[in-house]
């Protein structure tokens, strides 16, 4: 019963320790994707790059039909 107990904690600890490392992962993602969100937006706001970007401004007030 003791060996039982013993592997149990051996695994819960390494699950613990599998478990930090993914949220390290999964918080240096979203960090990043949400920098590349605010420069994207921030880039948008400029008229050139948003021309260059996007060719909504350029069809609207257009009819499509």
């Amino acid at each position: 019963m003791l060996k039982k107990w013993f592997s149990r904690k051996k695994n819960t600890d390494t699950m613990i320790k599998l478990t930090d490392e993914v949220s390290a992962i999964l918080r240096k993602i979203i960090i990043t994707l949400v920098i590349l969100l605010v420069c994207s937006q921030a880039a948008l706001q400029n008229h050139a790059v948003r021309h260059w970007l996007t060719g909504v401004d350029q069809r609207e007030g257009v009819r499509l039909n």
